[in-house]
């Protein structure tokens, strides 16, 4: 059974934005494929009022984040160029760190947008400057080369080609391994390259 028959009905539910965010993130995260043990990406805690527990995403801000990927649907997107959907991707992730991180793992993982566009964003995750964010997006990234879509794979090829870090090289080499496309499988090998000089 794959992720997106394992997770074919809807999570959102009428119960409270901590158990429908709590669910998601158990989800998001108990999807990993990838063969390296420490895959999950740490969460601080933060307090609030008396007590401190995990901040979690509400729904409305992952209504928000949806509506931005849906939204971009019918852009254009050109190599290289900054877009609307790119600047708000970037304004989203530095506004709302891993909360927004959170929604959008769960659009791109459980395949619940447009592919060209959940590839966009993977490729703008890499260039992204928020040093809070950065091992969430590296992971992301990490995850989306085993996804089902070629321009999902090829956005996160992309994107960890921007982040230029070493961490992702036994991620590559599984990738390498598994990778059907010619084309993707040549472009992991330069990204490999890259990472390793």
């Amino acid at each position: 059974m794959n992720i997106t028959e394992k997770h074919a009905q809807p999570i959102r539910s009428s119960t409270s934005d901590t158990s429908y965010t709590y669910k998601l993130r158990q989800i998001a995260l108990t999807a990993s494929t990838q063969p390296i043990k420490t895959l999950r990406p740490s969460h601080k805690q933060k307090p609030i009022g008396a007590s401190t527990e995990l901040c979690e995403p509400s729904e409305a801000l992952y209504s928000k984040i949806e509506t931005v990927f849906w939204t971009a649907k019918g852009e254009f997107f050109e190599d290289g160029m900054e877009s609307t959907f790119s600047h708000q991707l970037n304004y989203s992730v530095k506004r709302y760190g891993g909360d927004a991180l959170e929604v959008i793992t769960c659009l791109i993982v459980y395949e619940k947008v447009d592919p060209e566009v959940a590839g966009e964003a993977l490729r703008w995750l890499g260039r992204i400057n928020h040093a809070e964010t950065y091992e969430y997006r590296r992971w992301l990234l990490e995850r989306s080369l085993s996804l089902s879509s070629t321009r999902v794979r090829d956005g996160a090829i992309l994107g960890l080609a921007s982040m230029d870090d070493k961490h992702a090289v036994p991620y590559l080499k599984f990738a390498v391994e598994k990778e059907q496309c010619f084309e993707l499988r040549e472009d992991m090998e330069l990204v490999l390259k890259q990472l390793e000089s």
